[in-house]
């Protein structure tokens, strides 16, 4: 609260205002934190908030769920004598299965999780919504080929 003595305006504040700097980059990247949508109109373009949206966290657990069901699945069809598409994962499947999932599970988490930070960033939002959507149409891919080779 304000107030005026004389002519001079007093600020009754002791600490600086929170708001005075946007949240940075490494400060979205933190697990706590309160914010997750802007209060003003103007706000949200190209900003960070404190922890991604109740959206986003919910396109994140689609991602790493299915990320980690197609590191299961084809491990499955790698047994049952297929082979991995990818080259670069392949190459990382004939190293074993535990160096397969571990490195799937990191580059899909920390690309999820960088497009999760920059969730105001209208091409990184539509980004997470492509991963999801190119994730969950892997997973239709996957049952398709266990119905044939069941």
């Amino acid at each position: 609260m304000d107030h005026l003595v004389g002519d001079v305006n007093i600020e009754r504040r002791r600490q600086p205002d929170r708001r005075a700097h946007p949240t940075t980059l490494w400060s979205a990247l933190r697990v706590r934190g309160r914010r997750t949508a802007f209060r003003r109109s103007g706000e949200a373009h190209k900003a960070y908030v404190d922890c991604p949206s109740r959206r986003v966290v919910m396109l994140l657990f689609i991602v790493l769920g299915a990320s980690v069901l197609d590191a299961l699945f084809t491990l499955f069809f790698v047994q049952s004598g297929g082979g991995e598409a990818n080259p670069f994962m392949s190459l990382v499947l004939s190293h074993g299965h535990t160096p397969f999932v571990g490195i799937k599970m990191a580059l899909t988490g920390i690309g999820a999780w960088f497009l999760a930070a920059h969730q105001a960033f209208p091409m990184a939002f539509k980004g997470l919504h492509v991963l999801a959507g190119g994730y969950v149409g892997l997973l239709l891919m996957h049952g398709i080929i266990f119905l044939f080779l069941a």
